[in-house]
């Protein structure tokens, strides 16, 4: 019972971020290549190039922590395990690769 649990929560962390970071790098680039940005504010005066890689691969990063709410309420301590586990480690990847332009 418990095993599983862990087994469905390590799952789920390591491939929601990914599946998700497509997402958002699709979403990234509609928004850029329709000129969504300047069509809602109603001015031309700025260009957005859209959102830095880094900015991306940390929303997909940050996208584990709504099954991680869910599985909070439901008192689910083994599979939050099995999604803290990816995202710390997709987190440290995250960090020691792009730490050069964070500082």
């Amino acid at each position: 019972m418990y095993r599983s649990e862990f087994i469905k929560g390590l799952i789920t962390g390591i491939t929601l971020p990914i599946i998700f970071y497509f997402f958002f790098d699709f979403l990234d680039e509609i928004i850029v290549q329709y000129d969504v940005f300047n069509k809602l504010t109603g001015s031309s005066s700025m260009l957005w190039g859209g959102f830095k890689e880094s900015t991306v691969i940390l929303f997909a990063i940050c996208i584990n922590l709504i099954p991680t709410f869910f599985a909070n309420r439901k008192r689910k301590e083994e599979r939050i395990r099995g999604l803290m586990i990816p995202t710390v480690i997709y987190s440290f990847i995250w960090f020691f690769y792009f730490k050069s332009s964070l500082f």
